[in-house]
């Protein structure tokens, strides 16, 4: 499952890459539709791009065909989606 943080330089996303399998970053706002905003992505990926509301996120999983595999839960930026427990010193890196 993908996590979402809230950093200084925008909204990094974490997420478990399997072996053998590549990731695309899917990002929505609003009631717009999903767009990819990163083809073969690495964890962590930071979306630096500002926005004025909350924003959707979820990853779609290929494989080396270009196969999907599967699709991670969506997570949002709205402050209910943020982990309460957030690591200061984290937010730091990018």
């Amino acid at each position: 499952m993908p996590t979402l943080y809230l950093v200084p330089a925008g909204r990094r996303l974490d997420f478990p890459t399997p072996s053998g399998h590549y990731a695309d970053v899917y990002r929505r706002i609003g009631n717009q539709p999903w767009e990819c905003v990163a083809h073969h992505a690495c964890s962590p990926y930071l979306d630096r791009t500002p926005l004025d509301t909350n924003a959707e996120y979820y990853i779609q999983y290929r494989d080396a065909q270009n196969g999907l595999v599967s699709c991670s839960t969506v997570v949002t930026s709205a402050p209910e989606g943020i982990p309460t427990r957030t690591c200061w010193l984290r937010l730091s890196q990018p």
